[in-house]
């Protein structure tokens, strides 16, 4: 027989679970099924924060800005990357050169405020993706700061998130974009090797190394400075909330990878988006915001302990 302490673990969350599911699961009511309070009131808090961020910071440019200034640096000719640029300087420009490099002919089409318009449309449709098409979960997510700081910066953590469900969820493909952006989703090669897929890690780095040369062939100066200028930056402790240098944390991250990788089902699956969040090279406030990416995953769970396990299940209503 359970021991008493026993017990009362398996009591307790037994009342978690009870509780949990009477704010959030749907109330039936008249024959119609009516979301949980619980959800409501996140989803209030979200919009709170939403029309907050509506009426003032996007009123200017943030991060999306240094995206499309560096690219339309690329197009006249001139370096991607500021030597003398500090972490917080505005609208610096830390990421690969691919960015730039897609964005670069759509400078031509645009104006800054116009992409700065179509950039936030697409944050939001990646959150309402990502919360499973349905608007009341997508403005729920809004609730958890980092996503609102995400949405007020207009970072790249949200389009990362999705590329790494479909990554996770439809094909290896789309590990292939998310490391063009930043240099964390690199480990999901880490993840596939440990989970046995290696024919499918291969495929990423033979794709991804396409991707490379492509893109090396075509702005050879600004690599030489992302290796110069970024990398030399990489080996610093600037870039995160808290003072490890970027090293450690990349280590760390291709651990947890491994790991994930090693466990399989959902729990590898939560593993690894913890393990490429500590990767991020800038770990602020807005890089915690790569987290959702685990709501979608468990919307669509697969058996824990399944490492090659990849049903073909609808994701976030894809």
């Amino acid at each position: 027989m359970p021991s008493g302490s026993a017990e009362r673990g398996m009591s307790g969350s037994s009342a978690i679970r009870a509780a949990r599911a009477r704010l959030f699961d749907p109330i039936a009511l008249g024959g119609r099924s009516l979301p949980g309070p619980g959800l409501i009131l996140l989803a209030v808090i979200g919009a709170v924060l939403l029309l907050v961020l509506a009426t003032t910071s996007w009123q200017v440019g943030s991060d999306e800005q240094a995206y499309w200034r560096a690219a339309q640096r690329l197009v006249a000719g001139g370096p991607l990357y500021d030597p003398t640029a500090a972490p917080n300087t505005p609208f610096a420009y830390w990421y690969p050169p691919p960015l730039a490099q897609l964005l670069a002919p759509l400078t031509l089409l645009f104006s800054p405020e116009a992409f700065s318009l179509i950039w936030t449309i697409i944050l939001l449709t990646c959150l309402w993706w990502l919360g499973g098409r349905n608007v009341l979960v997508a403005l729920a997510l809004v609730a958890f700061l980092p996503v609102a700081v995400e949405l007020r910066t207009r970072n790249v953590h949200l389009v990362l998130a999705v590329l790494v469900v479909l990554a996770l969820r439809r094909s290896w493909v789309f590990w292939v974009p998310a490391a063009a952006i930043k240099i964390a989703p690199i480990l999901g090669v880490v993840y596939l090797l440990a989970a046995g897929r290696v024919r499918e890690a291969i495929g990423v780095g033979l794709l991804g190394g396409a991707v490379l040369v492509v893109s090396v062939v075509l702005a050879p100066d600004a690599w030489r400075d992302f290796i110069t200028i970024v990398g030399a930056r990489a080996g610093t402790d600037g870039g995160a909330l808290v003072a490890i240098p970027y090293p450690l944390r990349f280590g760390a991250g291709a651990l947890l990878a491994a790991l994930g990788g090693r466990l399989g089902g959902l729990r590898g699956e939560v593993i690894l988006v913890v393990g490429l969040t500590i990767a991020n090279p800038t770990l602020w406030v807005a890089a915690l915001s790569l987290l959702v990416a685990i709501v979608p995953l468990v919307r669509t769970r697969i058996p824990d302990g399944s490492a090659v396990s990849r049903p073909r299940v609808a994701v976030a209503g894809v």
